[in-house]
């Protein structure tokens, strides 16, 4: 198992793709910190890891507010001492014409989408360069690499923002052999694109060149390749996987 025993933060993982990316995870040995809001569902999650003979405990906290990323992390070091692997996913998702868009609305996306991730990261770097090594993988959208489709503008912003926070980020602390990384879903079958209305939903499949949505376990697959020592030498890249939307 290639992530045998590892502390890995998964933000998000309440439900869709961040509790695919736990189940992963947690397949490959590494032990799961479930993160999200919905602390109900968080608990639901790790209480579905540890049938599987693995350890997991979940962390209600919102990653808009810096002080509950900080106690998170806090949490996180009293009951396992280090963070080898950090999962940013949480995310909401927006559909508001651009004319609509309130101030009130693009702080609270780019509050959850934008700024949550950096400062978890911050606060998990903190922990990573004492031990000389980490995972960090960022998810980021299709939205982020061509602009949103059915989703709104805020939402394509800040995916767009993750993407440059990864390049960035993966500059700054490769001296410290942290590897920063994203993976760039396309549509998936998640709450946020059954959201949509269904002509949405029917656009959205035909332009996908595989002609189908893909799955929470294709992205949760690619962020545990990241995360393993398989992918030592990568860092600062972007991982599509779209069905085939942008190829670049």
């Amino acid at each position: 198992m290639r992530l045998q025993g590892r502390i890995a933060i998964i933000t998000g993982a309440a439900r869709g793709i961040g509790r695919a990316i736990a189940l992963s995870v947690a397949k490959q040995g590494a032990v799961p910190v479930i993160v999200d809001i919905d602390e109900t569902h968080a608990k639901e999650v790790a209480e579905e890891v540890q049938r599987l003979g693995i350890s997991a405990i979940s962390l209600n906290t919102d990653i808009s507010r810096v002080s509950e990323i900080e106690e998170m992390t806090n949490q996180v070091m009293q009951h396992f001492g280090r963070i080898d692997i950090l999962v940013n996913n949480a995310a909401v998702f927006e559909t508001t014409p651009v004319d609509n868009v309130s101030e009130r609305e693009w702080d609270r996306v780019m509050a959850v989408n934008l700024k949550g991730p950096f400062f978890t990261c911050q606060q998990a770097l903190k922990y990573m360069r004492k031990s000389g090594k980490g995972r960090i993988i960022n998810i980021s959208s299709l939205a982020g690499r061509t602009g949103s489709y059915e989703g709104g503008l805020i939402y394509g912003t800040s995916k767009a923002g993750i993407i440059g926070l990864t390049m960035s980020l993966a500059r700054k602390v490769a001296r410290y052999n942290i590897t920063v990384n994203a993976v760039a879903p396309g549509p998936t079958e998640t709450d946020m694109i059954n959201s949509l209305p269904g002509e949405s939903r029917a656009r959205l499949k035909e332009i996908i060149p595989l002609k189908r949505f893909g799955k929470p376990e294709n992205l949760a697959e690619a962020v545990a390749f990241l995360a393993s020592d398989s992918a030592d030498f990568i860092t600062g890249a972007v991982i599509d996987v779209n069905g085939g939307m942008f190829m670049g």
